[in-house]
């Protein structure tokens, strides 16, 4: 049977988070990007912990964009009731992470992941289905579309 290998236990290693944004920025500013992510190459070390900071980033960027002011810029934290924490849980299981660890160096992570990632309604990826925002799309008259039906 084969032995299962060691798994890195990040949050032990003082500064390495830190470090592992650093080190993603630098390989897009060297390498650039892949449609929204890294390049190959830079995938085989980094893959799994930058989709887990892009992950908790968006779940992030959502909460701190909620109206009531619920973020706190100063302590990096989100002033939410249980039921309000319950129910951003339900949609997106990286909130649960927040309310326990604030996202780690939030400025790194809006300097790597911004313009990257759609967070919004509006939003917009390599894989959507939508027509890119700054092409052309024709203009359709919901009006005129709904009578024909």
């Amino acid at each position: 049977m084969a032995q299962k290998r060691p798994r890195i236990n990040w949050k032990q290693i003082e500064g390495v988070e830190k470090t592992f944004l650093e080190a993603c920025i630098q390989e897009i500013t060297t390498y650039g990007r892949e449609g929204s992510s890294l390049k190959a190459n830079s995938w085989k070390n980094m893959k799994n912990r930058y989709d887990y900071f892009k992950s908790k980033y968006c779940a992030w960027l959502k909460l701190k964009n909620k109206t009531c002011n619920v973020y706190n810029p100063i302590t990096n934290t989100f002033n939410m009731e249980e039921d309000e924490w319950k129910l951003e849980i339900k949609s997106n299981r990286m909130v649960e992470t927040l309310r326990t660890s604030p996202l780690v160096y939030p400025d790194l992570c809006v300097q790597l992941f911004d313009g990257s990632v759609a967070t919004d309604i509006h939003g917009w990826g390599p894989s959507s289905t939508l027509p890119h925002p700054s092409h052309d799309s024709p203009d359709i008259n919901l009006s005129e579309s709904m009578v024909l039906m």
